[in-house]
């Protein structure tokens, strides 16, 4: 799943199509298979004729605003992205669902394999801010600053205190924009263990935690994210933050600063990387 550093890659790599004038938004035949897509072509149609004035990234999700009030919602999902059509008759890629064209190239298509993603109208921005998993999203861990203090507030509450922190982590209530693969860095990088319960973390330990997730975020941000299988920027540039990866996907394998053998450990259904002899 693209992940916050993924998502914000996808909206700058998308800043060639701000200020441009929409011929339409067209949902493809695919895409009225899907209770979610279906008989809403005519509401897609009121943007015609306007422009894209920003796009802007909440945790995971990307919010494109127009020369008017209504708002479009977007998360990626499980396997969602967006293309650049360059050309005016370029195939588009399986399982699109979105095809957005302007009165210039290049137009931008939304594909979505699992069929994981959304594409949704709101009133307003004000009334997306309201979309449950908004309005209680946790700090952007993508700040230019990180804010320690709110963090070591947030992971401070009650609820956490039993709880592993590698299962913590996931919670976008408490920093938004870290999946799978920047749990285990971040953890990595703060030579924490993921099994540790939230109480049994100092407080020295915790800023160095807040430390480690703002610096594994941006680093991936500026590697254009991390390319397993599927993911590439709507520009088609692959990410290379896999590159640097110290235990995500690795276990059996070495860990690059003691030689101990990388584990895996399955919290709440997901996998977690760490090495038993840093992370401690």
């Amino acid at each position: 799943m693209p992940e916050g550093p993924e998502v914000e890659c996808v909206r700058r790599s998308l800043k060639s199509i701000i200020g441009k004038k929409l011929q339409r938004i067209h949902l493809t035949e695919l895409s009225q298979k899907y209770h979610k897509y279906q008989n809403k072509q005519t509401q897609f149609n009121q943007f015609s004729g306007h422009q894209i004035k920003k796009i802007e990234r909440i945790g995971k999700f990307l919010i494109f605003k127009f020369d008017r009030k209504e708002v479009i919602l977007n998360h990626l999902g499980m396997s969602g992205n967006w293309l650049l059509l360059k050309e005016k008759d370029q195939i588009l890629p399986s399982h699109s669902k979105v095809l957005i064209e302007f009165e210039t190239l290049p137009n931008v298509v939304f594909y979505d394999m699992r069929n994981l993603g959304q594409f949704k109208i709101y009133e307003s921005y004000n009334s997306v801010l309201k979309h449950q998993p908004i309005r209680k999203m946790g700090i952007d861990g993508l700040l230019s600053t990180f804010p320690m203090d709110e963090f070591l507030l947030r992971i401070d509450k009650r609820n956490y205190a039993n709880r592993e922190i590698g299962s913590v982590l996931l919670d976008q209530k408490l920093v938004a924009g870290i999946g799978n693969i920047y749990k285990s860095e971040s953890l990595a990088l703060a030579n924490i263990n993921p099994t540790r319960l939230v109480k049994t973390l100092k407080n020295k330990e915790r800023r160095r935690l807040g430390q480690a997730i703002s610096k594994t975020l941006h680093k991936a941000v500026e590697s254009m994210g991390s390319t397993f299988n599927s993911f590439r920027t709507p520009d088609g540039r692959e990410g290379s933050a896999q590159n640097w990866h110290q235990v995500y996907g690795k276990k059996g394998g070495k860990c690059s600063s003691c030689g101990s053998e990388i584990r895996r450990v399955v919290q709440d259904k997901r996998s977690t990387f760490y090495c038993p002899n840093c992370q401690l």
